[in-house]
């Protein structure tokens, strides 16, 4: 089987990884130390903000943040395209997510689209970086909420490391929020973090992840346990101290497979325009219409060992909660119903070599042929 998403450790970090946690087993503080400490100071130095705030998971980072923008039933911009962490991280916090379309190019959020759902009870916009591309309209999505006197959060579970114009994701917006869960470009296991350079709403953070209290231990608000533990964080630094080599990797599978699929009929990459690094965490393909993926996704997992993915269908408006809950139904957000059904991703992760990608190339020309035939 080639898997879609591996996460990868090299011999040096396993050795340093255990060593470090065996230091913090013996020393016997598994929460709230200085590795925790450390890993937030040197993820704020990698992306060059002022604070970075660990938590349990990237769900808890969305959480966390919106809770500071106090929503009491406002509103909240999401793109209908991302998973279900968004929305949910919207409720939780006693918001309502408001879906927009998909930018049927990058994948991401419709800009247009967003700005046309701007209603009075609007609190802020939350953008995603699909696959690790970050939003090419980012700058004039932030001045639209500048203006607006909306906030602007990046969903940067997919984009550690992503960069347009040499900044990265996360720091366009008010606050990032990132994901290590184990598919992603680098991992604690389990694990978020937040980061941005408002110091109110880092302050705050601090104290939500730790059930409202303060730094004297007092409940001054309503929060949750989203504390990072010791070991996570000890993961999660020596997955950091790898950042850059993981994600040239990613680049140089990209690469193979634009060239092994360039003469593939039927199959759409994503692009990624000139000036920016996409983080790849997924390799989406577009496959053109009416050719099946979930059939072409069947026989490369059965027929081949490959083991496909998506991002991500259905289409969050078209899941059974949110149908119930909200009313939304098919024909609501067009470009992502149709474009969602055609979008297949392949194995993307540090352990693919060329030859894994020409045999997914292989596999997925006898596929389209086998459907086609059939």
């Amino acid at each position: 089987m080639i898997f879609g998403a591996y996460p990868y450790f090299p011999e040096d970090s396993i050795n340093s990884i255990l060593n470090e946690i065996k230091l913090v087993l013996k020393g016997g503080r598994l929460t709230e130390g200085p590795y925790v400490q450390e890993f937030e100071q040197k993820f704020a130095e990698y992306n060059d903000v002022k604070y970075a705030l660990a938590v349990n998971s990237g769900t808890a980072s969305l959480d966390c943040t919106l809770r500071h923008y106090r929503l009491n039933g406002r509103e909240v911009i999401v793109p209908t395209n991302t998973f279900i962490s968004t929305p949910n991280a919207v409720l939780l916090a006693g918001g309502k997510p408001v879906f927009a379309d998909m930018n049927e190019e990058t994948l991401g959020i419709d800009v247009e689209d967003a700005k046309r759902k701007i209603t009075s009870k609007t609190a802020g916009i939350i953008v995603v970086h699909i696959a690790g591309l970050v939003c090419p309209q980012i700058h004039e999505l932030r001045q639209f909420c500048d203006e607006k006197g909306l906030f602007l959060i990046e969903d940067a579970a997919h984009a550690h490391g992503a960069m347009m114009n040499n900044q990265k994701a996360g720091t366009f917006g008010h606050a990032g929020c990132f994901s290590f869960y184990p598919t992603k470009v680098m991992t604690s296991c389990e694990g978020g973090m937040i980061i941005t350079n408002d110091q109110q709403l880092a302050d705050e953070a601090r104290c939500l992840r730790t059930c409202g209290q303060n730094s004297e231990r007092q409940a001054v608000m309503l929060g949750h346990n989203w504390r990072l533990s010791e070991m996570a964080a000890v993961v999660g630094r020596h997955q950091l101290e790898k950042l850059e080599e993981f994600i040239a990797k990613r680049n140089q599978v990209a690469v193979w497979y634009g060239q092994a699929l360039a003469d593939v009929k039927g199959v759409s990459p994503l692009h990624v325009p000139e000036g920016f690094r996409c983080s790849y965490y997924k390799y989406p393909i577009k496959l053109a219409e009416g050719i099946d993926r979930v059939k072409v996704g069947s026989i490369l997992k059965e027929k081949y060992g490959v083991e496909p993915g998506h991002v991500y269908y259905p289409p969050c408006h078209l899941m059974p909660f949110y149908k119930n809950t909200f009313g939304t139904k098919e024909g609501d957000l067009p470009t992502a119903e149709r474009v969602l059904k055609q979008v297949l991703c392949l194995p993307m992760h540090y352990a693919i070599t060329q030859e894994n990608v020409l045999y997914v190339r292989d596999a997925l020309v006898s596929a389209l042929t086998e459907l086609k035939t059939a």
